[in-house]
């Protein structure tokens, strides 16, 4: 009973030893804290848990674009004061993130963007500020992923957050065509007649070039390839898929195979010049793109197909 007792009387003086600490300690009173500025999130991060938080926007190719960024200060303590905030470009960062993140994406060239200074002032009474980046998506490099890494430098209020001072925004450039389309069509295998078409689903035309977009099967692959059912299950063509080429009235003049003409495998692609080969309406109401093509192997056709592809929605 004694060792019972003593224990008890321990446990009541650590317990008021705790309540002392707990009336003294600043940690403990979210109004003590200190507030942390920060790059604020934009959307959604492409890879949680990762070195830095990476943001993903695409852009119409267009003259001139705008990306918004938001610093913030952030925690329970108004702001009573203008809060002026330096960050700059951060090359190590984005060297970091690749690394760990087994990417490739590369600083965005000086001459395609265009920002008034590499600071921003959060005035007194708001808890975030906008900055706007320029960017001159017409000149992009569509085979390449761009990005801009920036990290906080400087504040003269609050502290530099530790987990949100460095934000790597990825930036890139959609033509026209480009968007998550559902297709329709026919499609024969001239050498294995049981093949047929699992019509309809929803693909990707992915911008390539200002006037190219390959077919991207974001519904059943998630890459590159032609899905279709050889009566016992869904299989894919290996090394190839369709690349779709456009004058500037909205016309296929080409159709060429992703993975080269030809590819390893011999496959290789080419327009069917009897097809409407066109997009019929291009508008904001709507587009729709019909158009025939061939998958040729070692030198013969193999595979006809006839698609019509109806944009649904732009794509993230």
């Amino acid at each position: 009973m004694k060792n019972i007792l003593t224990k008890i009387g321990l446990f009541a003086v650590a317990m008021v030893t705790l309540t002392s600490c707990l009336d003294e300690d600043s940690l403990f009173d979210p109004d003590k804290v200190e507030n942390v500025v920060e790059f604020f999130d934009i959307g959604l991060i492409a890879s949680p848990g990762s070195v830095y938080p990476l943001y993903v926007t695409s852009f119409t190719a267009a003259n001139e674009v705008e990306l918004k960024i938001l610093v913030s200060y952030s925690g329970a303590q108004d702001n009573n004061q203008d809060i002026n905030v330096k960050f700059k470009l951060d090359p190590a960062a984005l060297a970091t993130y690749n690394d760990t993140e087994d990417t490739d994406y590369e600083i965005l060239p000086s001459n395609l963007y265009s920002i008034d200074a590499m600071e921003v002032t959060i005035p007194r009474g708001q808890r975030q500020v906008e900055k706007t980046i320029k960017l001159f998506t017409n000149n992009f490099d569509f085979s390449k992923n761009y990005a801009i890494p920036l990290t906080i430098t400087e504040t003269s209020f609050g502290i530099i957050s530790g987990n949100f001072e460095t934000a790597i925004y990825a930036v890139g450039a959609k033509n026209k065509y480009d968007g998550v389309y559902q297709v329709t069509g026919e499609f024969a295998d001239l050498t294995r007649p049981e093949f047929y078409g699992v019509y309809p689903y929803n693909v990707e035309l992915r911008t390539i070039t200002a006037t190219t977009v390959g077919r991207w099967d974001s519904e059943f692959l998630g890459g590159y390839g032609y899905i279709f059912n050889t009566g016992a299950g869904l299989n894919y063509y290996g090394n190839y898929t369709a690349v779709f080429k456009f004058d500037d009235a909205n016309i296929v003049t080409a159709v060429t195979n992703y993975f080269g003409q030809p590819a390893s495998n011999t496959r290789y692609a080419e327009i069917d010049p009897s097809g409407v080969n066109k997009y019929t309406t291009f508008s904001e109401d709507g587009k729709t793109l019909e158009v025939s093509y061939f998958m040729y192997q070692s030198g013969a056709v193999r595979c006809v197909f006839k698609e019509k592809f109806v944009f649904v929605r732009e794509r993230s």
